[in-house]
């Protein structure tokens, strides 16, 4: 029977006229269709013919499938009730916490929309009015418990559901739901956000750089626009919304880099790029202009080079998960840039009986076809990436042999430690091989209640002991501080970079620096200098899931899966010990390297070599140091720094023969 349905779709589907898009995307421009009517936001009327086109080509043919078999799953899912526990509290059961709920309330509605529309069965548009019905009737809360009323981030992403089924459905919707709908959403959204805008003390997301803004001005814009002309309270939410929304953008530096990291890179730019394709597309303000900024038509890079090959993320801070979102189609779109194309292409669809965001309704939307520039037009298509790729703005780099899909990779983090959802973590590295994290970015564990209170420090995977970083007299970094990335600095068989965390640490400080030396395209060395106004200890710190076992003096091996990494140091003075913090959630092991004898001045030297567990390990590492010149002997090869004004820098690489 499900088989029947699915032919008997497919062929209302090839029946539909073939008819060409009312827009090209050759450039970003300011407006398609300024009129009010309906719909308009992702798209025209006179689109509808192409959309249902293209739903009929060969690439599409998985997505359409998927999304028809979650809108048939979502009609006999539980209904999607709002809990009332405080964070970190259990729900009970078939309740979800609020801002999950809006998710999936999201993901439910739109698949329903675009499920209508290429069917045209009624039964799809009666759910998505009868998920927005049930929200405005029977959720107990439209804030969710871990926020502070009026408005947050559940109910910025359900105006945002709001407004674009208003807009999607408008001409299929009854005046009578209309109304309910519009009074609905003015009520429980957007007066709400009128509420929080004009309160003595605003909240910090009109002002704030971070995911916030978007997701709850961009929500309310998106609300707005779709009820303008119907609602008293569309202009003004509309001039807030999108005046606050500089604040978001003005931080998104050319290079695009985002210091919150994938996770929430994705979370705030999909709601960024989707209130501002809506604003461009009505002609407003704050629409066209967003897509013209350098910034974002390099910040689809980001997430690229952050989540190496299919499976990884390399990012760091809280909830660095990697990020997969049609949001890169859309930019691919705007941008006619295939790497964004082919990035999100390489993502695997979600089961279809697990709610989220809507991507096989967007990508529907969004994704082009048919087009020379497309990866899917060219042979073998890899995008062209620099194999040491620095985010100078953040202090971000990764170092690996070819990109894309490195066969390994260093990845370094430097920058601000009052960026939102940063741990204290300048100078940290994690290292991979394949698919396989050796040396790891522990992210975060679930919010817990106090986790954004002043509690946040306290907990292991913030800490500087809890990255792969330095300890200096026992004591990690400060909250606040300020580093930076130098380099990448180029020579005969190297690249380097260099983290510098002068200052930043809570004993005195007057220099600690990070070299990271990638030689030949093999592996690293690691230079830590660090000099003190009174005599410090300094530790080293690496954390692993894997094995770990000491091959030779001074020699460890991670092993994990295929895949292993050798971390040596030539330094007699150092002394090696393995610790299993009680502070992480689950088992993690931790590799320190203490040179316990406090001095003025510390240069320490680890060479890292990430391998396939069955490959050759690391050669003999030897070092000799004199006041002006270091070398460093591995096997056949020298890493030669000299000391100079300004300390320790790469000088040359030999590699002999």
């Amino acid at each position: 029977m499900k088989s029947l349905i699915l032919l008997h779709v497919a062929i209302l589907i090839a029946l539909a006229p073939i008819i060409q898009a009312s827009a090209r995307h050759d450039k970003v421009i300011s407006t398609l269709d300024a009129s009010p009517a309906h719909p308009r936001l992702l798209f025209s009327q006179g689109d509808l013919p192409e959309i249902k086109r293209r739903a009929t080509l060969p690439i599409f043919q998985p997505i359409v499938k998927s999304l028809l078999q979650r809108a048939e799953w979502q009609l006999t899912a539980p209904p999607l009730v709002p809990s009332i526990t405080k964070r970190g509290e259990p729900d009970p059961p078939g309740e979800d916490k609020g801002l999950q709920c809006a998710r999936l309330l999201q993901g439910r509605v739109v698949t329903y929309c675009m499920a209508f529309t290429l069917t045209g069965q009624k039964k799809y548009r009666d759910a998505a009015v009868a998920e927005l019905m049930h929200a405005i009737n029977d959720w107990r809360i439209w804030v969710d418990t871990a926020h502070q009323p009026p408005f947050d981030l559940m109910n910025g992403e359900t105006c945002l559901t709001f407004g674009l089924a208003y807009d999607w459905l408008y001409n299929e919707l009854t005046p009578e739901e209309r109304r309910q709908l519009r009074e609905g959403v003015e009520r429980r959204g957007l007066s709400a956000y009128l509420q929080a805008a004009k309160s003595a003390r605003q909240p910090f997301y009109f002002t704030a750089h971070h995911n916030w803004n978007p997701v709850c001005n961009g929500g309310a814009a998106v609300a707005a626009l779709a009820l303008e002309g119907e609602s008293e309270l569309s202009a003004e939410v509309l001039k807030i919304a999108v005046s606050a929304m500089n604040y978001f953008w003005n931080h998104l530096a050319e290079d695009g880099g985002w210091d919150e990291g994938t996770g929430y890179w994705q979370y705030g730019f999909r709601y960024a790029f989707i209130a501002a394709e809506a604003l461009r597309r009505v002609g407003k303000p704050g629409g066209v202009e967003r897509f013209q900024l350098p910034g974002a038509r390099r910040t689809g890079y980001f997430p690229i080079i952050f989540n190496p090959g299919r499976t990884l993320t390399a990012s760091f801070g809280d909830s660095n998960h990697r990020a997969h979102d049609a949001i890169f189609y859309l930019l691919g779109r705007a941008y006619h840039d295939p790497a964004f194309v082919w990035f999100q292409d390489r993502a695997p669809l979600a089961p279809a009986n697990v709610g989220g965001w809507p991507q096989e309704a967007l990508t529907l939307l969004w994704r082009p076809a048919n087009e020379a520039w497309l990866p899917d037009t060219q042979r073998d298509f890899e995008p062209q990436l620099d194999s040491v790729y620095v985010f100078s703005s953040i202090g971000w780099g990764m170092m690996t042999p070819h990109q894309p899909d490195p066969p390994y990779f260093l990845a370094f983090k430097n920058g601000s430690l009052a960026t939102n959802h940063t741990h204290l973590d300048l100078n940290h590295i994690s290292i991979g091989y394949g698919d396989t994290m050796l040396a790891v970015e522990l992210g975060s564990r679930p919010y817990t209640a106090d986790y954004f209170s002043a509690q946040r420090n306290s907990y292991y995977e913030i800490t500087t002991a809890g990255h792969n970083a330095v300890l200096i007299g026992g004591k990690g970094q400060v909250a606040g501080k300020q580093g930076k990335l130098l380099g990448p600095f180029k020579g005969d068989g190297y690249e380097a970079l260099t983290g510098v965390a002068d200052g930043d640490y809570e004993v005195s400080t007057t220099r600690v620096r990070r070299h990271a030396v990638f030689v030949d395209k093999h592996f690293w060395v690691l230079l830590d200098e660090i000099q003190t106004p009174e005599p410090e200890t300094a530790e080293l710190r690496f954390h692993t899931y894997g094995r770990v076992s000491e091959l030779t003096p001074r020699h460890w091996v991670f092993e994990q899966g295929p895949a292993a990494l050798d971390i040596v140091t030539p330094s007699v003075e150092i002394n090696g010990a393995l610790e299993t913090p009680a502070g992480w959630i689950k088992p993690v092991t931790v590799l320190s390297l203490k040179a316990a004898e406090p001095t003025r001045e510390h240069t320490l030297i680890t060479v890292l070599q990430s391998r396939a567990r069955q490959s050759p390990a690391l050669s003999e590492v030897q070092a000799r140091q004199d006041n002006q010149q270091l070398i460093v002997t591995i096997g056949s090869v020298q890493v030669t720094f000299n000391r100079g004004p300004d300390g320790w820098q790469i000088n040359k690489v030999s590699l002999r023969k």
